[in-house]
C-alpha cells in the first residue's frame, strides 16, 4: 500500500472515530439526568418519602413543621393587605423553609377576586419553589367553613347549625365537594373544616359551626362532610385535604367563654365528643386540628393520651395533626404550663402535634425547635415522625407534580349559578318552622299589602355571619358577596298587584343605643303596619365569630322585643323570622305571636329561601338539631341526658312543623339481636295532608336499667324521605347495635365501649318497640 493510500485510510478511520465519539457525546448529553426517586411519581407515595427525607437537613423539616399566616407576606404591618413582600416571602422561605401557609380571616388579596387569589397562591408556590434546594412545594390552608367564604364572588352556604336542621348528610356532602372545588381552583389545597364539635352550650360563639348536640348526628353529618371535600382521589384539580377540628371536647367549656378550660368526665368525653372525630377518621380525614382549649386541666395540645393514646391508637388516625393560631405558644402566655415558648414548643411536638399554626413569628419557632433537637429534647426520630406525615399529605395532594393553577380558569369555577341554587336548596332544608297557630303560614301571594321589617330583613351580612370575607363577617359594603336578602325575596315571589312596605324598624347600628331613635324606628314601623294585612318582622343577631360570640344571656336586643311587642299591639298577624347562629331566649316573645321560623344563618340564598317557604312554594323540613332552652338557666341542656336530669325545653331536639301531617304505623323489630350484629327495623309513613312533604324519620333507643348511666334517649338512626300527598313509603333502616354502647366500670371512664345485654324499646314517632339483645 502506497503512502497516499495509507495516509486516506487513516483519514478515514480517524474521522469515524471522531463522529462515533461525538454521536456519543450527543446521546450522553441528550440523556436527561435522572430523577431523584421522590420526584417520580410512578413511585409508592411511601418510597417517596423515605427518599426525600434523607435528603433534608435539620433545618428544612423542621420548616415543614411550621405554618405563616399570608400577611406576613403582605407587609410589614401584620394585617397590611399589601402587595407580595420580597423580604418578607426570603425571610419565611429562605431563612426559615417554611413549607406551610394560610389565609386567617380576612387575610385577602386586593382586590379579593377569584382571580387574585389564585395569583397570590401561586405567586408564593414559585417563590417558594424556585428557592427550595429539594422544590418542596408549600400547602396552603384556609378556613373555607360555609363555601369559600373569604372570595368575594363565592357562594355562601348556610352555617353548619343550620345544614344539621336539614338532616340530610348527602346535601353536606354535595355543599363540601363544591367548595373543594372553588378552594383548589384559587390554589389552596387545605381546608381547616369541616368543624366536629357537639353543640351543648349556646353561650359559646362558635355554637353555630357546630353540627348540633347529638353525636350521632354530627358524625354523619361530619363524616360526608370530609367525604364532599377529599373525595376518592385527594390530587384530583377539585379536592383539598379536610381538618377536622378542634379536637376535643372544646365546645362545652365550663364558663361558655370560647378558648376556656373543659371539665368534662373521661365517660362523656369519649361517648359525646368523640364520636364525630371517629367517624371523620374512620371516612379518610387527612388533617386534625387541636383543641384551642384544656380538658381537665390539661392544654389538649400537651396531652399525649388525647393526642397518642386515643386519637393514634385508639382511633387509628395516620395523618397530620396542626396546632390552631398561636396554640403552641399559649402553653406559655395562657395556660402557664411552660416557663418559656422553647419548653412550649417541646411540650406539644412531644405530645404528637405535627405542624404548629405559628402563625406570625417563623424563626421564634423554627429556631427553638432546632435547638432542642440538638439537646435532644425532642428526637429526630420524632421530628421525621412529623415530617413523614406532612410530606405524604403533599404527595397526596399531588403538589410536586401540579403545584399551580390556571389563575383565569378561577372565577368561572367560583361564580357559577348552580351553586347559588345549591344554596336555595340548602337554606330550604334548614330553616325550620317552629309555630303556626290557626295555619298562618304559607301566606297568599296575592295579598293587597305585607309590611318586610326587622334589622334582618335587608342585611345580607346577617343572614351570612361570622367567616364570611372577613373573621367577624362582611364589614365593608363593598365587599358584600351577591345575595338575595328576604326583602328581596319577597318582593319576587308576590303577585304585581301586592304592596310590599319596607321599614327598618330599629334604628341604624351608631344608634342603636338612643331610645329617641328607637322610639322613632318602631313607630315609622307601626305606621306601615296599620295599612298591611300581615307584618313579617326578621330580627336576630349581627355577625360574629369565635370569642366575639360569647354570650351570658343570648337575649334579642331589647329595641327587636320591643319592636315586636309593638307590631303585635296592631292586632294584625305577625310572623317572626330570626335570623342567628343560635337559638335566642325569646321566650315571651315567640308565645305572643302566631308565626315562627328558625332560619340561622342561611347564607347567600337566605331570602329567597324563606320566601319559597313563606308562600308555600316549600314546605319547611327543618327539624331542630339543637334543643331550644325556655330560659338562659337552663343551659347547657340537652335531649340525650342522663337520668335524673330535668328537660322542660320551648322546642325540643328533633322538633319542626310542616305544612302537610304525617301518620307512622307498622313498626317492626326483631325480637333480638347480637350485640356485633346489626338491627333492621321498618316503619311505613304516610302523608296524610294535601301537599308534597319531606319527614325526617327519627328513631331513639334507651335502656332503662344498666350498669352505667347512659342516655334517657338517644338517637340511633334517621333518613330523610320525601311524600307526595297520600303517598305512603316503607322505611327500613340497618342499625348498628353498637349505637347502643356504654363505657362501663367505674367513674374513670377507661374502659372499652361495650353492648350491656338486657330489653332495650325503640321509638318512632308515636310508636315504641321492645327487643333484646343476648351474650
Amino acid at each position: 500500500m502506497n503512502r497516499r493510500k495509507l495516509s486516506l485510510l487513516m483519514l478515514v478511520t480517524a474521522l469515524s472515530v471522531a463522529l462515533a465519539g461525538s454521536h456519543f457525546a450527543i446521546a450522553t448529553a441528550e440523556k436527561p439526568p435522572s430523577k431523584p426517586p421522590y420526584l417520580d411519581p410512578s413511585l409508592p407515595v411511601e418510597k417517596r418519602v423515605k427518599d426525600l427525607l434523607k435528603r433534608m437537613t435539620l433545618e428544612e423539616k423542621v420548616g415543614q413543621m411550621t405554618q405563616i399566616n399570608v400577611t406576613r407576606l403582605m407587609g410589614e404591618d401584620e394585617w397590611d393587605r399589601g402587595p407580595l413582600n420580597e423580604e418578607w416571602m426570603k425571610k419565611v422561605f429562605v431563612d426559615n423553609h417554611v413549607g406551610s401557609i394560610l389565609s386567617g380571616g380576612g387575610a385577602a388579596p386586593v382586590p379579593n377576586t377569584p382571580e387574585e387569589w389564585a395569583k397570590m397562591t401561586n405567586t408564593l408556590q414559585r417563590y417558594a419553589l424556585q428557592h427550595s434546594r429539594l422544590k418542596i412545594p408549600i400547602i396552603y390552608g384556609v378556613d373555607a367553613v360555609h363555601g369559600h367564604n373569604n372570595v368575594l364572588g363565592a357562594t355562601i352556604y348556610p352555617h353548619n347549625i343550620g345544614l344539621a336542621n336539614s338532616w340530610n348528610p348527602s346535601l353536606v356532602r354535595e355543599i363540601n365537594k363544591r367548595t373543594a372545588k372553588e378552594v383548589r381552583a384559587t390554589g389552596i389545597h387545605w381546608n381547616f373544616a369541616p368543624d366536629a364539635d357537639i353543640g351543648r352550650d349556646l353561650r359559646w360563639g362558635r355554637y353555630y359551626e357546630t353540627f348540633g348536640e347529638d353525636p350521632l348526628l354530627a358524625s354523619e353529618m361530619v363524616g360526608a362532610a370530609v367525604a364532599g371535600l377529599e373525595g376518592d382521589k385527594l390530587s384530583s384539580s377539585d379536592r383539598v385535604a379536610a381538618s377536622v377540628k378542634h379536637y376535643v371536647g372544646y365546645s362545652q367549656p365550663l364558663n361558655g367563654e370560647d378558648r376556656a378550660p373543659a371539665d368534662l368526665s373521661l365517660r362523656t368525653l369519649r361517648e359525646i365528643f368523640l364520636p364525630p372525630f371517629e367517624r371523620a377518621v374512620q371516612n379518610g380525614a387527612e388533617t386534625i386540628m387541636v383543641n384551642s382549649g384544656s380538658v381537665n386541666g390539661i392544654p389538649v395540645h400537651a396531652s399525649e393520651y388525647l393526642l397518642k393514646d386515643v386519637l393514634r391508637k385508639e382511633l387509628g388516625f395516620q395523618g397530620v395533626v396542626v396546632s390552631d393560631w398561636e396554640d403552641i405558644i399559649k402553653l406559655h402566655t395562657v395556660h402557664k404550663i411552660a416557663p418559656t415558648y422553647k419548653e412550649a414548643i417541646r411540650i406539644s411536638i412531644n405530645a404528637g402535634v405535627d405542624m404548629s399554626m405559628v402563625p406570625l413569628d417563623a424563626e421564634g419557632f423554627t429556631k427553638n425547635l432546632i435547638e432542642l433537637v440538638k439537646e435532644k429534647k425532642v428526637s429526630e426520630k420524632r421530628i421525621d415522625e412529623a415530617v413523614s406525615r406532612i410530606l405524604t399529605l403533599k404527595f397526596r395532594l399531588g403538589l410536586f407534580e401540579n403545584p399551580y393553577v390556571d389563575e383565569k380558569k378561577a372565577k368561572e369555577i367560583i361564580v357559577d349559578q348552580a351553586d347559588r341554587e345549591l344554596a336555595r336548596r340548602a337554606a330550604t332544608q334548614s330553616i325550620t318552622l317552629l309555630k303556626n297557630e290557626k295555619n298562618l303560614l304559607p301566606l297568599k301571594k296575592d295579598l293587597s299589602t305585607i309590611l318586610v321589617t326587622g334589622p334582618s330583613a335587608d342585611n345580607p351580612a346577617n343572614q351570612m355571619g361570622g367567616w364570611t370575607i372577613g373573621w367577624q363577617g362582611v364589614e365593608n359594603p363593598e365587599e358584600m358577596p351577591p345575595a338575595v336578602t328576604l326583602l328581596e325575596g319577597i318582593k319576587g315571589k308576590v303577585s304585581k298587584n301586592t304592596r310590599v312596605l319596607y321599614e327598618p324598624g330599629v334604628p341604624p347600628e351608631d344608634q342603636k343605643d338612643d331610645p329617641g331613635a328607637v322610639d322613632k324606628a318602631i313607630k315609622k314601623a307601626v305606621n306601615a303596619a296599620k295599612k298591611a294585612d300581615v307584618i313579617i318582622v326578621a330580627v336576630g343577631e349581627t355577625p360574629y365569630a369565635e370569642g366575639e360570640g360569647n354570650t351570658s344571656t343570648a337575649a334579642l336586643s331589647q329595641a327587636q322585643t320591643k319592636l315586636i311587642r309593638a307590631l303585635n299591639d296592631t292586632g294584625k298577624d305577625v310572623v317572626v323570622v330570626l335570623v342567628a347562629g343560635r337559638p335566642l331566649m325569646m321566650t315571651e316573645t315567640i308565645e305572643s305571636v302566631p308565626a315562627f321560623l328558625m332560619a340561622y344563618l342561611p347564607g347567600t340564598e337566605g331570602g329567597s329561601a324563606l320566601a319559597d317557604i313563606l308562600f308555600g312554594d316549600a314546605n319547611p323540613s327543618g327539624k331542630l338539631a339543637s334543643t331550644w332552652p325556655k330560659r338562659i338557666g337552663q343551659v347547657p341542656t340537652f335531649y340525650n341526658r342522663q337520668p335524673g336530669a330535668s328537660y322542660d325545653p320551648l322546642f325540643p331536639f328533633g322538633y319542626g312543623l310542616s305544612y302537610t301531617s304525617f301518620r307512622y304505623e307498622n313498626f317492626q323489630v326483631p325480637k333480638s339481636a347480637k350485640p356485633k350484629g346489626a338491627l333492621r327495623v321498618e316503619v311505613t309513613v304516610t302523608n296524610t295532608g294535601k301537599r308534597a312533604g319531606d319527614e325526617i324519620v327519627q328513631v331513639y333507643a334507651d335502656r332503662q336499667y344498666q350498669s352505667v348511666l347512659s342516655p334517657v334517649e338517644r338517637l340511633v338512626a334517621f333518613q330523610r324521605i320525601s311524600l307526595k300527598p297520600g303517598e305512603s313509603k316503607r322505611v327500613i333502616l340497618d342499625i348498628p347495635v353498637s349505637r347502643l354502647s356504654v363505657i362501663p366500670g367505674d367513674i374513670l371512664g377507661t374502659e372499652k365501649r361495650v353492648v350491656e345485654p338486657g330489653t332495650y324499646q325503640l321509638r318512632v314517632g308515636d310508636l315504641t318497640k321492645t327487643f333484646t339483645i343476648s351474650q
